[in-house]
């Protein structure tokens, strides 16, 4: 009864949360020489840990993000950034669920790092 409690207060918090209020770390400064391809590379990253989780995809959309495209992704990578790192101020990704491996995290910030291309 009590992880419901718990899993209901995150949920709510998670919803009620203000995205303007948040602040992001300053860019990415780390190796960035190859060049990320968001469909081969981050696309399926957010597929396997994000959208098709039944979380952030087109029906569910918790915490008012839909990660379920290009458009929707690059416009809130900043904020997915900061979920994946375990950032303070943002909700940990994914939800009750180990931070994913460095290696995916980087490909992430290197495609936001080379301007969040759609390729």
């Amino acid at each position: 009864m009590r992880i419901l409690t718990i899993t209901g207060m995150l949920i709510f918090l998670t919803l009620i949360s203000c995205k303007k209020d948040k602040v992001v770390k300053s860019a990415f400064t780390g190796d960035c020489s190859d060049t990320v391809s968001f469909s081969v590379q981050v696309l399926p990253i957010i597929q396997q840990n994000c959208s098709t989780s039944g979380c952030h995809d087109s029906g569910s959309s918790a915490g008012g993000f839909n990660l379920s495209d290009f458009n929707s992704i690059s416009s809130a990578s900043s904020q997915v950034l900061a979920a994946m790192r375990h950032d303070g101020g943002f909700t940990a990704m994914p939800l009750g669920g180990d931070k994913l491996e460095d290696s995916l995290i980087q490909k992430v910030e290197c495609w936001i790092a080379q301007g969040k291309l759609n390729n």
